[in-house]
């Protein structure tokens, strides 16, 4: 397989296959997400299936693993599973649903933020107990020990009880049983602050004269004044590329947006 760092993305999908090794290849998605994966035939047909996200794993790494699942297809096995153990712990599956699951499915920022949460909360806590094992009283002193932060708290609840989901979907835990689903989360205070044509004005000022004395860049108050006019989020500005400037329609368009790619007309201040 030629070196993946030079495959650029496209204006839709398209996968590169290996030459040393026939069904094993790599997807690259229009947002430049690479994505190896195996396709073979088996008595009920050819099947593709995903094996994990480049930069999560090596070249090498993905090709054994696609040499097991080839040889599974080739069998008849459901590539999909793997045979079940009865020692399982939490990081086992959490190991498992990071690589299979969150990094073939998710966003960068959600990748982020479910790594953080099982790397941080989850397998310090609970990753050597079975999975089978851990009681409700666990997950509540889990939940209970982060109480000073209410949305991490929140978010480990719900990050562990998708992880005891796929862990009965695999196999790895027992159907219908899922400790995290009585604990209560914590009530979140909304936030819903708005700046007042005052502060604006202050705004502008502040990007004005910083500017003029060197203390902000052009590029970041140019960013700033973007995100205020616009109501874009952060990363949405800042990976925003001059192709995604439509000047004759005017209009933005964003590739990956957090509903999905979408236009944000353009106002006579913001050009």
């Amino acid at each position: 397989m030629r070196r993946l760092d030079a495959l650029r993305a496209g204006s839709k999908d398209y996968v590169v296959w290996d030459r040393d090794l026939p069904g094993f290849g790599v997807r690259i998605s229009a947002s430049g997400r690479k994505v190896f994966l195996v396709q073979a035939r088996g008595p009920d047909g050819s099947k593709r299936v995903t094996i994990g996200r480049h930069g999560e794993m090596s070249v090498a790494e993905a090709r054994k693993r696609a040499i097991v699942l080839m040889r599974r297809i080739r069998c008849g096995e459901d590539p999909a599973t793997e045979p079940p153990s009865a020692e399982a712990t939490v990081a086992d599956i959490a190991r498992r649903y990071l690589r299979s699951h969150v990094t073939v499915n998710c966003k960068p920022k959600t990748m982020e933020l479910y790594r953080t949460v099982i790397d941080n909360h989850i397998v310090p806590a609970l990753g050597e107990q079975l999975m089978g094992a851990v009681r409700r009283s666990d997950v509540a002193a889990l939940h209970f020990a982060l109480r000073d932060r209410p949305a991490v708290a929140n978010s480990t609840i719900q990050v562990l009880s998708q992880l005891f989901r796929k862990a009965q979907q695999w196999g790895l835990a027992p159907e219908g049983r899922n400790p995290c689903r009585s604990v209560r989360k914590y009530k979140l205070r909304l936030r819903n602050r708005h700046l007042s044509r005052e502060e604006y004005r202050r705004l502008g000022q502040a990007l004005r004269d910083g500017e003029a004395d060197g203390s902000i860049a052009g590029p970041a108050a140019a960013a700033l004044r973007l995100l205020i006019l616009t109501g874009c989020r952060r990363d949405e500005i800042l990976t925003l590329r001059w192709d995604d400037v439509d000047r004759h329609a005017r209009e933005l368009r964003l590739r990956d947006s957090k509903s999905g790619p979408c236009m944000v007309a353009l106002t006579p201040a913001v050009e």
